[in-house]
């Protein structure tokens, strides 16, 4: 299976790093091919959101207005091999040099309502420090998978260059409209544009009041900083092809004591149809178990629940 097209294969990668050294970030529409992205579809799909299996699933977040499957090396081969591939590992030693870390990872879809700040990603979640600032340099990888044409991702250019002049990690819409609205770019584009850009850099998704509104968005960051990320579930089957280069950069045998983003539980789960459709085919199977047998089974039939449950 080809990951990037021909079209984004042939650029050097010394232009991608002069543009996302010079502006902040590089864009480049067509570049994974429609295969990779089916793959991933159907890969996010079979782990979608599930209520006590004992499986990698998804999470809602932000009382709803977020989902996200941050597991992607446990759910996908073909993530494995994207986030892994030869063009973007050797991008990273053109930025980092030889040694650098995958810190996070995640599928995520953005829904019409929610209100984004204007943020940087250059800050760990430590599980006992808590937030912190992080001086290290880092890239991310956003790979579009559905069209965008509302709701995309905003970026102010050379903002990488300053943000680093403090620890100041979010920024209202007031300071940004005051300083930098001149600044902004947007990044409308087709299902299969990858975005590559500084963490430092101050960004956010277009706030979006259209509630039918759905982003669906690939995401990886990698830092220089190799002592940390967050913890990282992965398939074994995956690893196929594995060397010392491609050991280094997943974190094997280090420290992985930043939180998994984002950080969930029931309150952040929203009763939309898919919940209301889990908890109300749960509820029957309760319900169901006080019923005469006969009626038991056609109940049973009705719903599409097994009879051993």
């Amino acid at each position: 299976m080809k990951i990037f097209t021909e079209e984004f294969l042939k650029i050097e990668n010394s232009n991608i790093v002069n543009h996302v050294r010079d502006k902040g970030f590089f864009k480049f529409e067509n570049a994974l091919t429609s295969e990779f992205i089916e793959n991933i579809e159907t890969d996010v799909k079979k782990a979608d959101l599930s209520l006590n299996k004992n499986n990698v699933a998804g999470v809602y977040f932000t009382h709803g207005n977020q989902f996200f499957l941050t597991h992607m090396l446990a759910a996908s081969k073909s993530f494995y091999n994207y986030c892994t591939n030869l063009k973007v590992m050797n991008f990273c030693k053109e930025i980092f040099g030889n040694l650098f870390r995958l810190k996070a990872l995640r599928y995520y879809e953005n829904f019409g309502g929610q209100h984004m700040q204007w943020h940087t990603d250059n800050r760990r979640y430590d599980k006992e420090k808590g937030e912190t600032h992080t001086s290290a340099p880092g890239i991310i990888f956003l790979a579009y998978l559905s069209d965008v044409e509302d709701g995309e991702f905003q970026y102010i250019q050379k903002s990488h260059v300053w943000s680093g002049e403090n620890t100041n990690h979010d920024y209202s819409d007031e300071y940004i409209n005051q300083n930098h609205k001149k600044d902004l770019v947007g990044f409308k584009g087709k299902k299969g544009t990858i975005l590559i850009y500084n963490s430092w850099g101050v960004h956010r998704a277009k706030p979006t009041s259209n509630i039918n509104f759905v982003r669906k968005t690939l995401f990886f960051q990698v830092e220089k900083d190799t002592s940390h990320s967050e913890p990282i579930i992965l398939n074994a089957e995956f690893l196929d092809n594995i060397n010392d280069e491609t050991r280094m950069y997943l974190g094997f045998g280090k420290r992985a004591n930043n939180s998994v983003y984002p950080n969930t539980d029931i309150y952040t789960m929203p009763l939309n149809r898919k919940t209301f459709s889990i908890l109300y085919k749960w509820l029957v199977s309760r319900l169901v178990l006080y019923i005469p047998g006969f009626l038991r089974k056609k109940i049973r039939k009705f719903y599409n629940i097994p009879s051993n449950k």
